[in-house]
């Protein structure tokens, strides 16, 4: 996810903000960060989690026996169990109807906003994964799984004949305690402590993270994106490479900067290509010379 955002966040950086697309990038940055946040909220409670019998792993994406791949929010090993975590950053009243299997929140602003379930997206993630280590030759482990909803204040609700299924979902400050009551239920060992440590690794050995193409997702043409350095003052494409000096000028506004290149450069690392020669970006950044360019790469 944190890729993904940095790129959304470099796409705005460097976009003219009269730009058609701006609007829509701001709202999947928007998107993003609410997600993200909600990701790093549950890293307190995760380091209780740390220990020599437990490992947990982030946004895991293994390619599927089906032959597409699928992404784990965070898998939890243990020697009993595998729980596949699912990280929600919704705030008001969730209510997950039994009969239509949909998901609704209410909130202060709006009333039956439909969302995707993630019990039915669980489902498909457990059945893909059980897959996965049945070809990869893993002992049977149970896979469980747990929908955890990181704003405290998000109240969870359903009918009394769907409380089974609310058995899956939690809050973060109840997180831990769901845990401890799945280590009670599932106390038999599958997977000795040493196996755990090689399943986490060929877990993480077979990740493959996503290459996301920006430009292409949003529909933006290579050649809009405006190369040179911005001026961290004016925010104009305007800076000059001092050749003794090794700093940058902004002949408009007179700011002088050292490292202003080192944004130029992630923007075009994230949104144009990694692979890059120094003639390259010698043209995007304006350099006054290939060498120099040369130089700061």
């Amino acid at each position: 996810m944190l890729r993904s955002l940095v790129g959304s966040e470099m796409c705005i950086r460097d976009r003219p903000y009269a730009h058609e697309q701006i609007p829509q990038i701001q709202e999947e940055l928007a998107k993003q960060r609410v997600g993200y946040q909600g990701e790093k909220s549950l890293h307190y409670y995760f380091s209780f989690l740390s220990t020599e019998q437990m490992y947990l792993l982030h946004d895991v994406r293994l390619l599927g026996t089906n032959g597409y791949h699928f992404q784990m929010d965070t898998l939890l090993l243990t020697p009993s169990f595998i729980a596949i975590i699912e990280i929600k950053n919704y705030t008001g009243t969730i209510y997950f109807d039994p009969d239509t299997h949909q998901v609704t929140r209410s909130t202060s602003h709006s009333n039956d906003e439909l969302l995707p379930n993630p019990l039915l997206q669980l489902n498909i993630q457990k059945s893909q994964l059980k897959d996965w280590l049945a070809q990869q030759e893993w002992p049977l482990v149970p896979i469980l799984q747990l929908v955890v909803f990181s704003d405290p204040s998000t109240k969870i609700i359903s009918t009394p004949n769907n409380a089974h299924l609310l058995k899956k979902v939690s809050t973060a400050p109840a997180f831990l305690s769901k845990i401890r009551e799945l280590q009670t239920l599932y106390s038999k060992t599958y997977v000795l402590n040493s196996e755990l440590k090689q399943l986490a690794d060929a877990l993480a050995e077979h990740h493959t993270p996503l290459q996301s193409n920006i430009l292409k997702e949003f529909n933006i043409k290579r050649n809009s994106i405006i190369s040179g350095v911005f001026c961290p003052s004016c925010h104009k494409p305007t800076l000059v490479r001092g050749v003794i000096i090794g700093k940058w000028f902004c002949p408009e506004c007179q700011v002088a900067s050292k490292h202003a290149h080192i944004n130029a450069l992630e923007d075009y690392f994230l949104l144009l290509n990694k692979n890059v020669s120094s003639q390259e970006i010698h043209q995007f950044l304006h350099t006054a010379t290939r060498q120099q360019a040369y130089d700061l790469l």
